[in-house]
């Protein structure tokens, strides 16, 4: 495989959205093109930034581009995985250890994009590359191509924080095929938020079928309080509940709260990962692993994490990547994971999914289009044909 080009394009995603910690009115994403060369001809790559960062253009193109392109040899591995762990060293390559902020989602970014070429180069689905390279691991219960897969929203919009507007949001994700619902708390008063539980629980039919996502919302003696009281409703999980980094706080939560906690999704290294799971108080087979590999460093490094999880106990099926992309439903799809976020309000780029997946009973079923699926989601690929 060679390196021919690569291009990247920092996308405006503004948004009325607000969690209880950021508002994404001025937030946007790095759309990144990557053309490779292999035995079998040209191919380009599409990958997409993951939610609630920012684009990472900068970085791409002062390091991490140019080190693509100065590569004169070809890249050489009898796997995929071989190939593209040689990838990431070029990318790496001069980089200290540590410093994973905005680093991490530059490379994630990237990677992802030859991932997609590297797929169409075999003429696969990415899930089915994976699954073929890496192997699917059978404890989600499904085959390789479905996975279970959820609706989130639930966002405070411009200062609203309507019950009934949740409630209907709610109903339209399962009514839609999804499994359950997760909304946004920690960003009004108690009241609203119980209020908006209660409505959400009401729309679905089941608190098991409802899970929040506190945006670290938890961590002050007021904060304990507000989750002790969503503790006793009996949801499905509740989400970042304090700081990610703040090990000793959410092992305190994990010893306080009977309902399965979820976090991950700032985690953004295998590092990282694996002080999290010696320091953080999870409990391997009830709580849930967010980490969004878009956001850190890519597939690549994702494996690494399996390695160390499944050494203290975890499964993949406790694996639930963060923010709805496409290449995290194919590794979902192909990996054998717990499950995939999608966002229910349709219309933004990371709303819904391909349209070649089916969405049924709670469970995607992906199609077969070579690669992760872009050109086939109308509302994500268009930020892509300037680039094109």
């Amino acid at each position: 495989m060679r390196i021919i080009s690569v291009k990247e394009s920092t996308i405006p995603l503004g948004s009325d959205k607000e969690n209880a910690a950021i508002s994404f009115q001025a937030m946007t994403a790095s759309a990144v093109v990557a053309e490779i060369e292999t035995s079998r001809g040209r191919f380009k790559g599409l990958g997409f930034s993951s939610y609630g960062r920012y684009g990472h253009g900068g970085l791409l193109q002062e390091r991490f581009i140019p080190r693509l392109l100065n590569i004169t040899d070809e890249i050489i591995g009898e796997t995929s995985i071989q190939q593209m762990a040689n990838v990431w060293d070029v990318l790496m390559t001069n980089e200290k250890e540590g410093g994973h902020g905005e680093r991490s989602g530059a490379v994630g970014v990237l990677e992802t994009a030859i991932w997609d070429a590297v797929a169409k180069s075999e003429d696969l689905p990415l899930w089915a590359l994976l699954e073929r390279d890496v192997g699917h691991s059978g404890s989600n219960g499904l085959p390789a191509g479905k996975t279970a897969i959820y609706a989130s929203g639930g966002h405070y919009r411009s200062g609203s924080s309507d019950a009934a507007e949740v409630e209907e949001e709610a109903k339209q994700g399962l009514d839609a095929g999804y499994g359950w619902f997760k909304l946004k708390v920690g960003g009004a008063t108690q009241a609203i938020d119980m209020a908006r539980i209660e409505a959400a629980v009401k729309a679905v039919g089941s608190p098991n079928l409802i899970a929040v996502d506190a945006n670290c919302a938890y961590g002050e003696d007021q904060g304990a309080t507000h989750l002790s009281e969503i503790d006793q409703i009996g949801l499905r999980w509740i989400e970042e509940p304090v700081n990610p980094l703040d090990y000793l706080a959410l092992a305190g939560c994990c010893q306080s709260v009977k309902t399965p906690i979820a976090t991950g999704e700032n985690i953004f290294s295998q590092a990282d990962s694996r002080n999290l799971l010696h320091y953080g108080g999870l409990r391997a087979g009830k709580d849930n692993l967010q980490m969004d590999f878009v956001l850190a460093y890519g597939l690549t490094e994702y494996l690494r994490m399996f390695v160390d999880a499944e050494a203290l106990g975890w499964s993949r099926k406790d694996f639930m990547p963060h923010a709805g992309h496409q290449v995290a439903l194919h590794a979902a799809a192909g990996l054998g994971l717990g499950g995939h976020e999608t966002a229910a309000v349709l219309g933004g780029p990371f709303s819904g999914v391909s349209d070649d997946t089916m969405v049924e009973d709670g469970v995607a079923s992906l199609g077969d289009a070579p690669g992760a699926g872009i050109e086939n989601k109308p509302t994500l690929f268009r930020l892509f044909h300037g680039l094109l």
